[in-house]
């Protein structure tokens, strides 16, 4: 399969009409959570966005096993950006400028399962997710922010009559490829285990299940800079000073109830 889209962003409010250069009212304009004041530009332009795919499609008549794989790439006019202003520190938060600028981003994402034995305790088999995404500034060959290092999903399933049950493995990559303009926070790579359950009748499913069973500590990729504490209203407060990331949620346990009618 090929596919060809095209999406237009307008720009928002805080893009467009935040005035203020003043560290403090600055700050209070930042809707993408990365610690930073801006300044829009009532003169920006809408994003465009032209992206190309293809989806390649292998698979067992029955599709008992299948692997797909879509490529893609993505270039964007009027990329609605940060650019520096006339004070910029690194390792700190600072007071950028909204610009519309050049950008493209490509990747690919893969899929597939494949079964593995039959036996007493019900049918095995495996599924697998893989992500990866590359963001570039065209014009100052920077990388784009918010943009999810490489990741993959492993779930070794068993089905049993109504049962469905999975041990899930997220494996994500260090997050390196950084907005340098933004001071980007650089993030580790990280290894999560989930336990997910369920079990269904004609019209009613109960789910259930443990996620980072192992209680780990991590960072999110894209959960921007953590500015929970301390003196909210400066821009660079002594706590949490600029390089502290969102943490990620630690083991947690979760019941869902699905009813068709």
């Amino acid at each position: 399969e090929f596919g060809y889209a095209h999406l237009v962003r307008s720009p928002n409010l805080y893009e467009r009409y935040t005035w203020s250069s003043w560290a403090m009212a600055a700050s209070m304009n930042n809707s993408v959570g990365d610690g930073n004041g801006y300044v829009g530009d009532i003169n920006l332009k809408p994003e465009q966005a032209n992206t190309l795919s293809a989806t390649f499609d292998w698979h067992a008549p029955g599709r008992d096993w299948e692997l797909q794989a879509t490529p893609y790439y993505t270039y964007v006019t009027d990329y609605i950006d940060a650019i520096r202003t006339a004070v910029w520190i690194p390792d700190a938060f600072n007071v950028l400028r909204y610009a519309n600028q050049k950008a493209q981003l490509y990747g690919i994402d893969v899929s597939g399962k494949m079964p593995l034995f039959k036996s007493d305790f019900g049918r095995f088999g495996l599924k697998g997710l893989l992500n990866y995404t590359k963001g570039e500034n065209l014009d100052t060959n920077d990388g784009l922010y918010n943009i999810m290092p490489l990741n993959v999903t492993l779930s070794l399933t068993q089905k049993l009559g109504g049962w469905d049950n999975a041990i899930e493995v997220v494996m994500v990559d260090t997050k390196d490829d950084l907005s340098e303009v933004r001071n980007e926070i650089e993030t580790p790579g990280y290894t999560l285990f989930n336990l997910r359950g369920s079990y269904s009748w004609t019209k009613v499913r109960l789910d259930f299940g443990i996620e980072n069973l192992l209680d780990r500590f991590y960072s999110l990729p894209l959960g921007g800079a953590y500015l929970g504490q301390g003196k909210t209203m400066e821009l660079n407060p002594i706590t949490p000073a600029w390089g502290t990331a969102v943490p990620g949620m630690g083991r947690s346990y979760y019941v869902g109830l699905n009813l068709k009618f």
